[in-house]
């Protein structure tokens, strides 16, 4: 049956190796520069404009959503080499290709040093509370550092992964499935750790230190984990589509469609539980500089964006994915990752933006939009610059996937 498992007779490892070879970069780069140089034309006006501050605004809930998406990606990557989940040898490079993203996203930052003054709330508004956390120096030397480590450990991690198909693919000789098995996983681990530690940090500082004493403990790990199921959405429909563009048909198989699936519906559902955790009891205390935060997004001018973040994130896909049919229809798992996307996006804008635009309403058009193509044209740049440069499936690892399912 077409896309579901079939023999290593019928897949062979030399076909695997040559699909390796087959990524479609100058379709991604081309679509890429396109978005990338239409939004960065939309940025420049923007910043140039009577009224930039809009702009910077967009350029920072950009900045959070997409970079926690791509390491959310490489993530994923190495939460599979930790937990040995072989069904995924076939997918597992189109995750690490986030990798390149990382590097990209130590140049954004720049950006937002550089337009700071419009978005960071502290600056104008010093807070003696917390002291010497919230300087300028600090506070950038700090974010600084921590995606500059995440970068590297991402690379490090990803090239270590990757060496033993490059070898075969230059040599022609096959190579173990468990070749540097140790010291990949050793890579996995602390890099997941560094993510877990590092994003929670940058949750604090780049979104929740935007709101003047409002103080979350959970907020960390719902920002990171909220980026770990964009990574999975966006690896879900790079999969699908990568499976028509290389003709990876009987490689990329229903089951490991239905897999990531799960895993896409899985952390739908975590995300509510992390979102309902923190919700009650800031309800339940009812603390004056707690509960702003959250009712100003829900009532008023933002309650419709807010009412929206639900649905998208959470009880569209929810009820979209709850069967075992519309994770393994392509165009049903597509659409149900494509909302879900779009409501993380609207999930970054609606924790970053209120606290920053002084009581305005909502404001979603060329400015936002424009940004986001900028963002999402670096991010399928980089990811075809990786694709161009490393083998974009691993064949000794879709091997073991392949023979995996006939058990």
């Amino acid at each position: 049956m077409a896309g579901g498992p079939l023999s290593t007779a019928t897949i062979s490892r030399s076909d695997l190796v040559q699909k390796a070879r087959q990524a479609p970069v100058a379709r991604f780069a081309l679509f890429g520069a396109i978005a990338a140089i239409l939004g960065g034309i939309i940025v420049v006006l923007g910043l140039r404009g009577g009224h930039p501050e809009r702009t910077w605004w967009a350029y920072h809930a950009n900045f959070v959503f997409w970079v926690g998406l791509a390491q959310g990606m490489v993530v994923f990557a190495a939460t599979q080499k930790l937990a040995k989940g072989h069904w995924s040898g076939v997918i597992i490079r189109f995750a690490e290709a986030g990798a390149a993203f990382t590097t990209v996203a130590l140049l954004l930052f720049v950006g937002l040093f550089i337009g700071r003054q419009y978005i960071f709330t502290w600056i104008h508004e010093p807070r003696p509370e917390i002291g010497w956390w919230l300087t300028n120096k600090w506070f950038f030397v700090r974010n600084g550092a921590i995606l500059a480590v995440l970068s590297w450990l991402s690379w490090r991690f990803v090239r270590h992964d990757t060496a033993p198909d490059a070898r075969e693919l230059t040599g022609g000789e096959a190579v173990a499935r468990t070749e540097d098995a140790a010291r990949i996983s050793r890579d996995a681990a602390i890099l997941i750790l560094a993510y877990a530690f590092g994003h929670s940090l940058l949750g604090y500082d780049l979104i929740m230190a935007l709101s003047t004493k409002w103080v979350s403990n959970l907020f960390g790990a719902f920002y990171f984990m909220g980026s770990f199921l964009a990574g999975l959405m966006m690896l879900a429909v790079l999969s699908i589509v990568l499976r028509r563009a290389m003709g990876l048909t009987g490689i990329y198989t229903t089951r490991q469609q239905h897999d990531l699936g799960k895993l896409c519906f899985g952390f739908t559902v975590f995300w509510a539980y992390l979102m309902w955790s923190q919700y009650l009891v800031i309800w339940y205390g009812n603390l004056p500089e707690e509960t702003y935060f959250i009712f100003y997004r829900l009532s008023g001018l933002w309650r419709p964006v807010g009412i929206a973040v639900f649905l998208l994130v959470f009880l569209i896909p929810f009820i979209g994915l709850l069967g075992v049919k519309p994770k393994l229809f392509a165009p049903t798992m597509v659409g149900f990752a494509l909302v879900s996307l779009a409501g993380i996006w609207l999930e970054r804008y609606l924790e970053v933006v209120p606290a920053i635009n002084h009581g305005a309403g909502p404001a979603i058009g060329v400015p936002e939009i424009g940004t986001a193509l900028f963002f999402g044209g670096l991010f399928f740049l980089s990811w075809s610059w990786f694709a161009g440069r490393y083998p974009i499936i691993s064949p000794r690892l879709a091997t073991d996937a392949l023979e995996r399912e006939q058990h």
